[in-house]
């Protein structure tokens, strides 16, 4: 019986053997790494709800990648096994998965990027922009891919042939340049200011941008395989992977920003603040200030300094804030006969006030 709007003349192209043994190592693969996946994501949210009692921005877009790329991959079994008919209802829900995993991925990596950028309106812009552009590229496929999986025509048929590949290469562009702008940032901000515990974060990311990457270049390859519908099978594994990648990476991240400073928090002040005595005495923000950096000192003691420099986004949305920069500094300071008088003398004039 066929599906809705599906055509007469639809024929249905049946995966061969080998082709339903790749098709079950890969769901195989997929299962694995969802339930790898899921319990990571269940352990960074929990962190997060235990800190601010709410899901954060970045817990929310993990789980939706989860949840698309297992949906994916439980319809697109059940499709080849043929207990899902074709039909237009199940290739929209297909390209609306496709969508949220698309959006939710890249997101995932702005997100990571907006750690090292303090002007939020960049990032905002850099969001919008991304999202433009795959969501052009996202109407594109629900014009061309849906009509040539219902065969409605040679002509679309063809066309999708080619513009497939083309989109999947802009996906790869788009996820290089945001992955290796991160890596950009990383030296630039980080290790450029003496930061070099985040060697090892820049060593690991490298490692993992790559296999990330080389995951698009074999999904592009599955789409040569005999059966045109078995390569939909390898998205839910090769977006389940690159999603855990960016879970891995933000643990790192998070491991590293503890060591460096644990007590570090976000500072909100458009300045430098000098405490001491619980008294705050805000100052003006010195050169290093328009290049986006700002700093706070805490005196902890009368001849003990603790200086944090802020190098990322002091409102991130991450669930582990901003990366800084800690500078410990001891003053040794001889209080004078002069400087005595000079304190008493003032006190006393406050008083006479």
């Amino acid at each position: 019986m066929a599906g809705f709007l599906i055509p007469p003349w639809y024929k249905t192209v049946a995966p061969g053997p080998e082709d339903m043994y790749i098709a079950s190592i890969v769901w195989g693969f997929t299962l694995s790494c969802g339930v790898f996946s899921a319990s990571k994501a269940v352990r960074q949210s929990s962190v997060g709800w235990k800190r601010s009692r709410r899901l954060t921005p970045y817990a929310i877009m993990v789980w939706l990648e989860l949840l698309a790329s297992s949906t994916m991959g439980i319809l697109t079994w059940l499709y080849l096994h043929g207990n899902l008919q074709p039909s237009f209802q199940l290739f929209f829900l297909l390209v609306c998965l496709w969508v949220v995993q698309i959006q939710m991925l890249m997101q995932i990596i702005i997100n990571r990027i907006s750690l090292l950028i303090r002007d939020q309106h960049r990032v905002r812009n850099l969001k919008w922009i991304v999202a433009a552009v795959l969501g052009a590229i996202n109407i594109s496929v629900f014009c061309i891919w849906i009509p040539a999986r219902l065969q409605i025509s040679e002509k679309i048929i063809f066309v999708n042939e080619i513009w497939d590949r083309i989109e999947k290469v802009i996906f790869l562009l788009v996820d290089s340049g945001l992955s290796l702008y991160f890596i950009y940032l990383v030296r630039a901000k980080l290790l450029a200011n003496g930061l070099t515990k985040y060697m090892v974060l820049f060593k690991f990311t490298l490692v993992m941008v790559a296999f990330s990457l080389s995951l698009d270049v074999a999904l592009i390859g599955t789409m040569s395989l005999p059966n045109g519908f078995v390569y939909v099978q390898f998205h839910p594994l090769v977006y389940l992977l690159k999603l855990h990648i960016e879970m891995k990476i933000a643990d790192l991240i998070a491991k590293v920003v503890r060591a460096t400073s644990s007590d570090a928090r976000p500072s909100t002040s458009g300045g430098t603040e000098l405490r001491a005595n619980r008294r705050t005495i805000t100052m003006p923000r010195d050169q290093n200030g328009s290049k986006g950096y700002s700093a706070h000192v805490t005196a902890n003691a009368p001849d003990r300094y603790h200086g944090h420099e802020d190098l990322g986004d002091d409102q991130s949305p991450h669930e582990f804030g901003g990366i800084r920069k800690t500078i410990s500094t001891t003053v040794v300071q001889k209080v004078s006969d002069e400087d005595e008088i000079g304190s008493e003398s003032s006190s006393t004039r406050h008083l006479k006030k």
